[in-house]
């Protein structure tokens, strides 16, 4: 397994079952996954699917998403590669900012340039969609990515 090999690329079609399968596993909502599968990163080894990350745009917001490494492939960095990707295709689609709901990876993400936010001050897309109504717990820390503009 090295890792400089597995590089995050744009989800494809036959991508979308293995990837629901990952999150299932993983203990992860799939719910709106496949909507939203066209902003989807995927990382594969030798065929398999083993990391993932997705993008959901609401108006000029984001909603950072999905964000898994297989357990036997963590620690080589995928998941900031898959973040990083995520994060790419924002700007390039020109967002506000990135925003995302964690029970478990916190510290992780403000790593990563995520600070903590009000989730009263959640513009009215993010406010609007499961994630953040229904599928995540109110416990779930919310935060966010400034991205251009304000």
């Amino acid at each position: 397994m090295e890792s400089m090999d597995l590089r995050p690329e744009p989800a494809r079609g036959h991508d979308l079952a293995p990837a629901l399968e990952l999150l299932s596993r993983s203990d992860l909502p799939e719910k709106g996954v496949a909507e939203a599968f066209g902003h989807y990163f995927v990382v594969h080894d030798d065929g398999q699917l083993v990391g993932l990350a997705g993008l959901e745009i609401h108006g000029e917001d984001g909603l950072l998403r999905s964000v898994v490494v297989e357990p036997g492939y963590r620690g080589q960095g995928l998941a900031t590669a898959l973040v990083d990707a995520a994060v790419e295709r924002a700007r390039r689609l020109e967002l506000r900012a990135l925003y995302l709901l964690t029970t478990t990876a916190r510290d992780y993400f403000g790593r990563r340039g995520f600070v903590d936010s009000p989730r009263e001050q959640a513009p009215e897309g993010i406010r609007d969609c499961w994630e953040f109504r229904s599928g995540c717990p109110t416990t779930s820390a919310f935060m966010k990515r400034v991205l251009s503009g304000s």
